[in-house]
């Protein structure tokens, strides 16, 4: 399921949670929220896959007839990650501020290079690294030899202000995150790791999630 395809709701109270056989051995799971009408589905066996009055993250996408209909691998109970859904929750996040951030790292990162668009180190990890924090962002695209270019960046509402810095290129960033949250497991409680990276790392849950820090 691709990212563009999935929408994602945070802390969404189950209601009317209904368990209704289907053909097969299959079983439709449904319930609502229980401050509206909308009703979320999703397949699976007889044994319940969610607890009435709990409180849920979700990513769902509509199918052909309009039912919205929940992506497994992105359900979770609101005390509890989910890397992919946090994933995807950031993607939509920075696709929503994509045009503010590419028109700063315009004014403000400047290099030489020319084989394709690069991003300062701060506005990469906002279009592609909120699922994580800066420094394991930075850190594995050092260790992944990532390409990437020196660069002066500059604010210009502050004269004098520029800084030596290093920008990513655009090409493969989002592949390379993807690659690191989809083979994270769990070490403790809140951190994880992956055979891509030699450290371990935390994923923010949803309600975590800012470009802010």
């Amino acid at each position: 399921m691709k990212s563009r395809e999935l929408k994602t709701i945070h802390d969404l109270i189950v209601s009317d949670y209904k368990i209704t056989p289907i053909s097969g051995n299959k079983f439709l799971h449904s319930f609502k929220p229980a401050t509206t009408d909308t009703t979320y589905r999703f397949e699976g066996n007889g044994t319940p896959e969610v607890i009435e009055g709990e409180r849920y993250n979700i990513g769902y996408y509509e199918d052909s007839h309009g039912n919205k209909v929940i992506e497994l691998s992105c359900l979770s109970r609101n005390t509890e990650v989910n890397p992919m859904l946090s994933y995807l929750y950031a993607t939509k996040l920075s696709e929503g501020k994509h045009e503010i951030n590419k028109q700063k790292n315009d004014a403000r990162v400047n290099h030489n290079a020319t084989d394709g668009y690069y991003w300062g180190k701060k506005y990469a990890w906002r279009e592609y690294g909120l699922a994580i924090a800066k420094n394991a962002f930075y850190s594995y695209l050092n260790q992944i030899n990532h390409p990437k270019v020196d660069c002066i960046t500059s604010n210009p509402d502050m004269p004098y202000s520029n800084e030596d810095s290093v920008a990513y290129k655009e090409e493969g960033l989002a592949d390379a995150v993807y690659a690191l949250i989809s083979s994270a497991t769990k070490v403790t409680k809140v951190r994880y790791k992956s055979p891509l990276y030699s450290g371990q790392f935390t994923i923010r849950g949803i309600e975590a999630i800012t470009d802010k820090k």
